[in-house]
């Protein structure tokens, strides 16, 4: 079964590529696939719960669950 990852950033800068103006922020495309919306809602369910490492598979389950359903599909059980 899939696990949550970490998603891939960008750091956005200034048009003069200089990044003093403060701290950077993640820029986090928009999800592609069914799959790249779950990832990315695992993540998210990763950063609300203070980025608590070995919860990547109650994440990913519940963020498939919660996307699924959204489109009223069942996920699977197994």
């Amino acid at each position: 079964m899939p696990r949550a990852t970490a998603l891939k950033s960008k750091k956005a800068s200034t048009t003069s590529g200089d990044n003093s103006a403060g701290p950077s922020v993640a820029v986090i495309s928009a999800p592609n696939t069914l799959e790249d919306e779950i990832r990315l809602r695992a993540y998210l369910l990763y950063e609300q719960n203070g980025r608590q490492g070995g919860r990547d598979q109650e994440y990913w389950l519940r963020a498939e669950s919660e996307i699924l359903g959204q489109y009223g599909l069942h996920g699977s059980k197994g």
